[in-house]
């Protein structure tokens, strides 16, 4: 799609809404040689890379920035937080503000009074966005008792609603098809949170969202997820993260809680009506894994300085991989998950009798997408690199804490992208060949943070690959802000 059509111009950045030309580049590797010699350098990072990532532009002042999508052409991004979304013009060195819309009274969900932007996506030809919002009654969700939410279609880009449709409790994620038939919502239902254990939890579901009769007429089915191959509490899956398959034929939803990934396969022509039972789900165990880091101690304390970090005080940890974030590789033969881990002190979880840390997973993870084959890890690269870096983690409580992932190809190479929550940063990983994921960057967003002690002030959280122009967006909720990253091949 054009947007000139639309009669929008790529805005330049002497915009009024872009806001700050940031001018870092890309944090290189060779940033080590800075650390005490008592350090040593971790091996995992000291590598020369030829693909690198470097900061050209942040967009700050945004009303909310969780989550975000890009169209298929990479000139615009939709950006959602609060009960705000934000269009933004994507430059080849700057981000402007296109347009914002705020949730009204007449989208909220039913029986509530007050409600969030969640996910975010938008349709494989620009012309319209799909928004989650989610119930933020206090009066329903300190009860447990979140009423079910919506799906707001915009148009784009001018932004006005065209469509709603109720989902299940707790919408968190949002995707289209690329066939552009039907759109699919992760409904979490994270009521009791403290008591995963409760059998009295409801379950989280997956809607399907029917689109062939127009946004103005959307309808809806919830799949429920079976308990089989849930190592924790299969009672209530809490789907967060949903991606769906090129070619239209699957979709997988990180079950984050239960350590699980779910696999929904679609039939093809979809049923009209759509039913539940038209759809085969599969649920995938993505395992533990045993790493070494910092894991004593809150961000910018004791151990946990960013200012004099030790690496001979790592000690080693065996987490829950519990992914947030997950992708698909666009010839659909793998998924990647982002290994935040999510384990509290409440809910005591083991696998076959080995006690979990709290500490995390700080890994990325590559999975068969049809049989559900564990097929590797980043190892310690990610946590070795923050630490490197001087960039800020909690190490008592899953480290740097990987969120979410966005996978692209250039050349004949395929790489991951992961927003580092905890670490203001972003990095690269050649994943190409599974088995050997090789760290490529980190790219700091938030210089302010080196070696400071202080808590990370960006916690970037939506991450997106763009394509067609070798660019990465990342929004940052803490700070109301979005950073746009050139991604630079060296020669």
């Amino acid at each position: 799609m054009n947007w000139n059509d639309f009669g929008v111009k790529r805005c330049s950045k002497t915009g009024a809404q872009s806001k700050l030309k940031m001018g870092v580049q890309s944090v290189l590797f060779s940033t080590l040689a800075l650390l005490p010699l008592s350090m040593g350098m971790p091996e995992a990072i000291a590598q020369n890379t030829d693909i690198r990532g470097e900061v050209v532009f942040t967009l700050t002042d945004l009303a909310g920035a969780e989550m975000l999508a890009v169209s298929n052409d990479g000139q615009y991004a939709l950006v959602v937080g609060d009960d705000t979304a934000t269009l933004v013009v994507i430059g080849a060195e700057t981000l402007s503000v296109a347009g914002t819309w705020t949730l009204t009274a007449e989208f909220l969900p039913a029986g509530s009074t007050s409600a969030e932007l969640t996910g975010v996506a938008i349709s494989p030809d620009g012309t319209f966005a799909l928004l989650g919002v989610k119930d933020a009654d206090d009066a329903n969700t300190d009860t447990f008792d979140e009423m079910p939410g919506k799906v707001v279609a915009l148009a784009l880009p001018d932004l006005e609603p065209m469509g709603q449709v109720t989902v299940g409790r707790g919408p968190d994620s949002v995707a289209i098809a690329p066939n552009g038939q039907f759109a699919a919502v992760a409904n979490e239902d994270e009521e009791n949170e403290e008591d995963l254990t409760n059998l009295e939890n409801r379950p989280g579901t997956i809607s399907i969202i029917d689109l062939r009769n127009g946004i103005d007429q959307m309808t809806q089915v919830e799949i429920p997820i079976p308990p089989d191959n849930l190592p924790f509490f299969p009672h209530d899956p809490q789907p967060e993260t949903i991606k769906i398959a090129a070619d239209s034929s699957f979709l997988v939803a990180t079950l984050q809680e239960n350590n699980a990934v779910a696999r929904i396969d679609l039939p093809s022509p979809l049923p009209s009506p759509l039913t539940a039972a038209a759809f085969s789900v599969q649920n995938f165990n993505v395992g533990i894994r045993t790493g070494l880091g910092l894991i004593v101690d809150k961000v910018g304390t004791g151990q946990c300085r960013s200012s004099r970090y030790d690496l001979s005080l790592r000690q080693e940890f065996t987490a829950a991989r519990e992914p947030d974030g997950i992708a698909l590789t666009p010839d659909g033969r793998y998924f990647v998950t982002a290994d935040e881990d999510n384990l509290t002190s409440v809910n005591h979880q083991s696998d076959q009798g080995i006690p979990l840390s709290p500490h995390g997973a700080r890994s990325i993870s590559v999975f068969d997408a049809t049989t559900g084959e564990f097929l590797g890890d980043s190892g310690d690269s990610i946590e070795d690199s923050i630490l490197g870096l001087g960039l800020p983690q909690r190490c008592s409580s899953k480290g740097p804490e990987p969120e979410v992932v966005s996978v692209g190809v250039i050349g004949d190479r395929t790489l991951a992208f992961v927003a580092i929550e905890r670490s203001d940063a972003m990095t690269i990983h050649d994943i190409s060949d599974p088995a050997n994921i090789q760290l490529l960057d980190t790219v700091m967003l938030n210089p302010e943070v080196v070696r400071a002690d202080a808590e990370a002030g960006f916690e970037p959280e939506g991450i997106e690959f763009i394509a067609a122009t070798n660019q990465v967006v990342v929004s940052n909720p803490e700070a109301g802000a979005m950073s746009l990253i050139n991604v630079v091949i060296m020669p």
